[in-house]
């Protein structure tokens, strides 16, 4: 028995609150879980709640109101607050029919315009049929959001119409992702257009986590969205001092400009100015710290009145500050995160590696120039590129996290690979001194990171100088 209206938004949303708050065993007894899978909560709310067999249809599940359903689950964090435990994934891309496609034609568009979006909390050993639900709403993309995941989209399907599909990377995107999909990484590949192209790993459209982060930011300024959810006093701030938008409307843009020309159209009359002469031009005060010139600089360009700048913070767009020596030589390596020795031993798959995730997402790197007398003022801006790493590269970045974790495992902490050993990666220390130390199997030991060497950053840099 159909008890609401299939053809209606306003009546599948209604249906499908009724769950807020509550677990599907709390309205439907004889709910069962269907099976182990990923996405078995999806199959049985489609099941058990909407009275429809699950699926794998080109067209929304529902067709006639243009509303697709997904279920994704939110993580409670140590002060209570929830957050998107993992990106959204959408359909899988058929690399041969979507290189044939337009943005209005695509699976992706024709698919996911409306999307019914039921976020429930996550608790680890629960059936998911007793799982509750704490956010449901409808969910169609800002005109904003829409132009960034439209020129997302361009993106992938120029490799996929020139049979660079197994070239895809996460990387190559801000809020619109092609996720790898499958039972494992490099096990389901998918022929291209171009029959004499490699395979291609088989992927799926996603929205970046994020990206969900924002939905979810947005949900808590809707009640009657939402039910319960803890909000910290650090999320409280958050929401209060909102990043900013460098856009503002979409009449910013020039015919056919994507997010990233207009970023860099902005910076243009900038390159060889330095950060006293930037300072003069746009009529805005730039602190003198070091670490902070930098960030308060590409703020001050792009018209920013906070900290945070909101395109970057959807996309978890990692922006790197490159600060060249007078003689257009590089004096550091590029540090990340420190090594978790507990956790990189437990790391399966390279894909799901917190190595891989740090260096497949996109990067914007600003490029200053110092003087003679190391005034971080006096700094002249070279240049601004957004970059994402080569699979090529990425397949280096591999063995060292293969390298890395074994050694971890057997207990070495002494011959990790270094900055002249042949890779673009390296392990350094990343501790405050000596006895900063970190839990391992083993017992304690030094604090260490992942680093980039810097000849590899500096080849990055002096390609996009040229």
């Amino acid at each position: 028995m159909c008890d609401y209206d299939h053809t209606s938004k306003t009546s599948i949303l209604s249906h499908a609150q009724q769950l807020l708050g509550k677990s599907l065993r709390d309205l439907h007894n004889e709910a069962v879980v269907l099976n182990e899978g990923r996405g078995r909560m999806g199959q049985c709310v489609e099941q058990f709640h909407f009275h429809y067999n699950p699926n794998s249809d080109p067209t929304p599940d529902f067709p006639q109101a243009g509303v697709e359903l997904k279920c994704t689950p939110l993580k409670e964090l140590q002060d209570g607050s929830m957050v998107p435990k993992e990106r959204l994934v959408l359909n899988i891309i058929d690399y041969i029919k979507e290189a044939k496609a337009t943005f209005e034609t695509s699976s992706f568009w024709k698919k996911n315009q409306w999307l019914l979006l039921m976020f429930y909390l996550h608790e680890c050993g629960v059936p998911v049929v007793d799982l509750v639900f704490k956010i449901i709403r409808l969910w169609n993309f800002p005109e904003e959001d829409l132009k960034i995941i439209r020129d997302d989209w361009e993106k992938l399907h120029w490799k996929m119409a020139n049979g660079y599909a197994h070239e895809i990377s996460e990387g190559d995107t801000l809020y619109l992702g092609a996720c790898p999909k499958g039972s494992k990484a490099g096990k389901e590949m998918r022929t291209q257009i171009d029959e004499t192209a490699p395979l291609a790993q088989q992927r799926a459209y996603s929205l970046k986590p994020k990206y969900m982060s924002t939905i979810v930011l947005d949900s808590l300024m809707h009640p009657e969205m939402c039910d319960h959810l803890f909000l910290s006093k650090k999320k409280i701030e958050q929401i209060r001092k909102s990043a900013s938008s460098i856009v503002h409307s979409i009449d910013e843009y020039q015919p056919n400009e994507t997010f990233e020309e207009l970023v860099e159209r902005k910076f243009r009359p900038f390159y060889g100015c330095t950060v006293y002469e930037i300072e003069s031009k746009v009529g805005t005060k730039i602190t003198n710290k070091v670490k902070a010139v930098s960030h308060a600089t590409i703020c001050a360009i792009l018209g920013v009145k906070t900290s945070k700048i909101k395109e970057f913070e959807k996309a978890n767009l990692q922006q790197k500050s490159i600060r060249l020596e007078p003689n257009g030589k590089l004096k550091e390596s590029m540090v990340f995160g420190q090594i978790k020795y507990n956790d990189i031993i437990h790391e399966d798959e390279w894909e799901d590696s917190v190595w891989h995730n740090t260096l497949t997402q996109r990067f914007f790197f600003v490029v200053f120039r110092k003087d003679e007398n190391n005034d971080p003022k006096s700094s002249v801006l070279e240049k601004v590129f957004f970059w994402a790493m080569p699979t090529s590269d990425l397949e280096l970045a591999r063995i060292f996290w293969e390298d890395t974790k074994n050694k971890i495992k057997r207990g070495d902490f002494n011959h990790f690979i270094k900055c002249g050993d042949g890779n673009i990666c390296h392990v350094r220390p990343k501790a405050k001194d000596s006895k900063d130390l970190m839990n391992t199997p083993f017992g304690p030991q030094k604090k260490k990171g992942y680093w980039l060497n810097r000849e590899y950053i500096l080849k990055i840099v002096n390609d996009n100088l040229k």
